[in-house]
């Protein structure tokens, strides 16, 4: 009677402390990798979907800048580069770009378009009389956005080609932007985007 109590004792005895301790360190690694996965997941669908709305905002500012420009085909067209130093055509000088500007008639109205390099935003100006001065300190008032705050625009460059004719010439509009305030936005992947505007019917002359 007394061998058969104790062999029912050892058959109903739990884990040993080291056993739980295993169990208890693999439950955890498993949490930790698993975490880890879901939280590089989520923030990989922030990214994507940040971007992907920056793109958008982007297409909708090259569509509403095209439908201008269109309109202002017919007239001279100016582009100017201003560095934080020395002469208009840096960057052979090595100093960095600080604006980029496009100028067009609108009518009886001066556009003036600009890429804000340390904002890494695009701005512009109307004006009646004359031009906004490309080089205008940003805090000046005579700029103002034209992008949403979700997109930031690390480059743009204006081109004008005007071998055919110097009032219906081919504007092209270049544009990388990327997401802004994400919590990985300087490691959030950049889009390249293109358009040129021709003179309507390809008018030559």
């Amino acid at each position: 009677m007394v061998k058969i109590f104790k062999k029912t004792l050892k058959q109903e005895s739990g884990f040993t402390m080291i056993e739980l301790l295993v169990a208890i360190s693999v439950f955890t690694i498993i949490i930790a990798i698993t975490s880890g996965i879901f939280i590089t997941s989520l923030r990989s669908d922030r990214t994507s979907i940040a971007l992907i709305s920056a793109n958008s905002d982007a297409e909708l500012t090259l569509e509403q800048m095209a439908r201008m420009i269109r309109k202002g085909i017919g007239t001279t067209f100016e582009t100017e580069t201003v560095c934080t130093a020395g002469p208009a055509n840096c960057p052979s000088d090595g100093n960095p770009i600080e604006y980029k500007c496009l100028k067009f008639l609108y009518g009886n109205d001066h556009i003036t378009y600009r890429w804000n390099a340390a904002a890494k935003s695009l701005e512009w100006n109307i004006g009646a009389n004359s031009y906004a001065d490309c080089s205008a300190d940003a805090s000046s008032g005579y700029f103002s956005g034209i992008v949403s705050e979700n997109l930031r625009v690390d480059f743009a460059n204006f081109r004008v080609d005007n071998t055919v004719s110097q009032y219906y010439p081919r504007i092209t509009l270049l544009l990388r932007v990327g997401a802004n305030n994400t919590q990985i936005s300087s490691q959030t992947p950049f889009t390249n985007l293109e358009t040129t505007i021709s003179p309507r019917n390809d008018i030559r002359y």
